[in-house]
């Protein structure tokens, strides 16, 4: 993997947890990037990460932004189809 690749982590289902909390994961040249947040927080979340792509002193970019909001993303769609299922 090269220096500018990023993969994530699948998050631990929080059901599993029996927390609320979320967590998204990013792991991008050796360094683990962990986001933990509540359900209802997501544009927070997502407003923080754009703030780091913006930072000079950050590593992350806009390819690791749209990782991490994909990630976001799925979690949220397994979420509603559970809601859905019941």
């Amino acid at each position: 993997m090269s220096s500018s690749e990023a993969f994530f982590e699948p998050p631990c289902d929080p059901a599993d947890a029996g927390d609320l909390r979320r967590e998204l994961v990013l792991v991008k040249d050796g360094h683990r990037y962990l986001f933990t947040y509540e359900p209802g927080e997501e544009s927070s979340v997502l407003s923080g990460i754009i703030k780091l792509v913006h930072d000079p002193d950050s590593d992350l970019n806009w390819f690791d932004a749209a990782v991490l909001s994909h990630q976001m993303g799925l979690r949220m769609g397994r979420q509603l189809q559970q809601m859905l299922q019941t």
